[in-house]
């Protein structure tokens, strides 16, 4: 019973990798290009980023008293600091990029107990609602696309 246990949680772990590994490669890609790494200092970015999504991804797993939901989920990167990122990089360093970064996670580490707290008022009726409607809005300009 054990060893399928072990085979299923492989398999869904492998699953989550392939699934995540596109998004979190082509962030640092396009980020990279934009900014004219070299092709050592991509690799670099590509490798912390990969490292950073799987560390991220462990904590979420793990539920404990400070973090995690203990749901199977996966954490990536997000394409809405693709824009800020570049910019920062280009006025300043890629070093730049890093300290915001880390200090922006600083910052809503400090923050996430106050949210944490407010997830009383938003049910899944609401959340699911409010989801339904921006995606319901979006449906006559990706329906004719999808057919």
């Amino acid at each position: 019973m054990a060893q399928e246990s072990n085979v299923k949680d492989f398999s869904l772990g492998l699953q989550h990798v392939l699934a995540m590994y596109a998004g979190a490669v082509i962030v640092p890609l396009i980020v990279g290009n934009a900014i004219g790494l070299t092709p050592a200092q991509l690799t670099y970015l590509i490798s912390i980023d990969i490292m950073m999504c799987g560390v991220a991804t462990i904590l979420q797993v793990w539920k404990n008293k400070f973090s995690g939901i203990g749901l199977p989920v996966v954490l990536g990167c997000t394409f809405t600091a693709v824009g800020p990122i570049i910019n920062i990089a280009n006025t300043y360093s890629i070093q730049s990029v890093y300290g915001a970064i880390l200090v922006s996670g600083l910052i809503v580490v400090l923050i996430a107990s106050f949210f944490s707290k407010l997830i009383r008022f938003f049910p899944p009726i609401v959340t699911g609602s409010v989801v339904t409607v921006m995606y319901s809005d979006d449906y006559p300009a990706a329906a004719p696309t999808s057919l």
